[in-house]
């Protein structure tokens, strides 16, 4: 009888600890499901924080991409006007330089007439004692020598001046024109000087009559 009774008592209270297993077995299922119910939601949590961080870092990569580029776009530009200006500036000058040498090539190209007395204008100017020498080039010299003295000599006493120009023996490599040379100085009144003289004075005009 006794047996009996202990027998049942064993097989209850492997019942019971069976259950107490099953119980604590599902218990641990079920938070085991909900950790990883939460952590999958963590995870989605992270993920989803990380692709709108990596959105925003890449949207303001380009935002400072753009904003650089367009930075580097105007300093560009600055420059390439900045060349542009310099460019036309060096076209204006280099225009501004044939323009005086065309006038002195055009004063050269003078008729023979209006030549010389040009050359005896300039040489009567550049006297100072009204008794120097007057050196031209070889061609002038020998085609308006003494036409060019004669000249000079006529506009110095006409002046009241003393008029002892001579003619040089000697010439000088230049354009055209006459150098004055006297005992202790020199006057260049060669074509080149005289352009030269007025450039100055006369480019703002020359300026805006090439460029109006």
């Amino acid at each position: 009888m006794s047996g009996d009774i202990a027998e049942q008592k064993g097989v209850f209270v492997l019942d019971g600890i069976g259950r107490i297993i099953e119980r604590i077995k599902s218990d641990s299922d079920a938070e085991c499901a909900a950790i990883a119910a939460e952590g999958a939601e963590r995870r989605a949590e992270i993920a989803e924080r990380y692709a709108r961080e990596e959105k925003d870092a890449y949207g303001d990569a380009i935002s400072k991409g753009a904003q650089e580029a367009a930075a580097r776009f105007e300093r560009l530009k600055s420059v390439a006007a900045l060349e542009a200006r310099k460019q036309v500036l060096a076209e204006k000058q280099l225009l501004l330089s044939e323009a005086f040498e065309l006038a002195e090539t055009r004063l050269r190209e003078l008729p023979d007439g209006e030549y010389s007395r040009l050359l005896s204008r300039l040489a009567a100017e550049g006297a100072r004692t009204g008794a120097e020498e007057l050196i031209l080039s070889q061609s002038d010299r020998e085609r308006f020598g003494k036409t060019v003295t004669d000249g000079a000599n006529e506009i110095l006493r006409a002046a009241g001046r003393r008029a002892e120009l001579r003619l040089s023996p000697s010439v000088r490599a230049m354009r055209g024109g006459v150098v004055v040379s006297g005992a202790d100085i020199e006057t260049n009144c060669s074509l080149a000087a005289l352009v030269s003289r007025y450039k100055n004075e006369l480019s703002p005009r020359v300026t805006e009559i090439l460029f109006d």
